[in-house]
């Protein structure tokens, strides 16, 4: 989609060059992709230099604002820059890091969805950013509007906010205004999905296709997860093998191809309710506790099982930070809370990979280092007190 667009054919060529229009992922991070192509020369030395330090500003810029939020929620300057430095030097999502946030949206999206949320617990302390009241619709809109798990975790950032001063703030105003920024977004690009590929379109039109990779026979009880997964790909993402890009056309192509695939994996979940609860139920392990084979699709074979573990402790303390929180009775928290949990949930359908679980991955390190800096804390006064 970067090079059509930078030769100016529009949202096109998802796939393979030449497709036609596409509404297969939103317009927002192809847009600039397209930009840096159109500026510098399609794959130039220069113009990929540009793509990864536009990557990586994304990435830092994300785990700066998680350090400062953490910080905003009570932690010392010295835990938010230990949260901040290990975000930086952990060797655990290098690939999403410098390589996949160029054209894919999480980084614009979580770093959106960051600085809302980071605005909302300032605002929440009692200081409120010039053009708040601006900024607290679009910023959640635009965040949805580039990634939606994360936008609906801004979304109900901003709703958590107004809840906790809904006696000075109004419901109606708050909402339709949230509304508006949500339609500034939305409806030009329903328009142009309706005009170019016939459908009213108001995201992406891949949910089918995404349904389908998660959620068949194969994946229930897999000898090798990673090769079922892969197997999976190869038989209906068209961008993986010329087979399924072949399908896709025979189908009528890319959105009726989605709702044919769609349309057959919904008949197997509802004929294998249980098998669909065991596929969801692991899911939703993988988001907060990765498996090795995750690591394996994206990073080799040297470091996964180091991965794995580092991933996986890291969960397990922040969810001890977030009890913790709970015991001290900290409201504010749920704010952070939020953005673990919400995509967390909204990927449960899908099969969760390494570019999903870096979503939440910025929230899980502070709150990890939140909990170890509190747990010292408290083990120094005790020890301190029993002396």
């Amino acid at each position: 989609m970067a090079i059509a667009l930078a030769q100016g054919r529009g949202f096109a060529d998802a796939f393979f060059p030449d497709q036609g229009p596409t509404a297969h992922v939103l317009p927002i991070s192809p847009s600039i992709a397209g930009a840096i192509y159109w500026l510098f020369g399609i794959r130039t030395p220069a113009a990929e230099a540009a793509l990864c330090a536009w990557s990586l500003s994304l990435t830092f810029g994300c785990y700066g604002l998680f350090a400062l939020i953490i910080a905003r929620l009570g932690a010392s300057r010295r835990t938010a820059l230990c949260g901040f430095a290990l975000l930086c030097v952990l060797p655990i999502y290098t690939t999403a890091e410098a390589f996949e946030f160029r054209i894919w949206e999480g980084g614009l999206g979580l770093f959106l969805g960051a600085l809302a949320l980071f605005m909302f617990v300032r605002a929440d302390q009692g200081d409120k950013p010039r053009g708040f009241r601006i900024w607290r619709s679009l910023l959640p809109a635009a965040a949805f509007f580039v990634n939606p798990p994360v936008g609906v975790a801004a979304i109900l950032a901003a709703a958590l906010y107004w809840w906790r001063h809904r006696s000075t703030d109004s419901f109606v105003k708050t909402a339709l205004a949230g509304l508006a920024a949500l339609a500034l977004f939305v409806v030009p690009w329903t328009i142009r999905n309706q005009v170019s590929m016939g459908h009213p379109i108001p995201l992406r039109d891949d949910l089918g296709m995404e349904i389908a990779v998660a959620n068949h026979p194969a994946a229930v009880h897999p000898a090798d997860f990673d090769r079922v997964f892969l197997d999976r790909l190869t038989a209906i993402q068209p961008y993986i093998h010329p087979k399924a890009y072949r399908a896709m056309w025979a189908a009528g192509g890319e959105v009726a191809y989605s709702k044919k695939l769609g349309r057959e994996t919904v008949a197997w979940m509802k004929a294998n309710p249980q098998d669909v609860a065991t596929l969801w139920r692991r899911h939703f392990v993988e988001m907060l506790f990765t498996r090795k084979w995750m690591f394996k699709t994206a990073h080799g074979q040297q470091l996964p099982l180091v991965r794995t573990i580092i991933v996986n402790v890291v969960s397990v303390l922040a969810l001890l930070g977030l009890g913790m929180a709970a015991w001290r009775r900290n409201s504010r928290y749920l704010y952070l809370a939020i953005f673990v949990a919400v995509p967390t949930l909204l990927y449960i359908p899908f099969q969760p990979v390494n570019r999903y679980s870096w979503l939440i991955w910025p929230a899980l390190v502070v709150l990890a280092t939140d909990a170890v800096s509190r747990s010292r804390a408290m083990r120094n006064r005790q020890s301190s007190s029993s002396s």
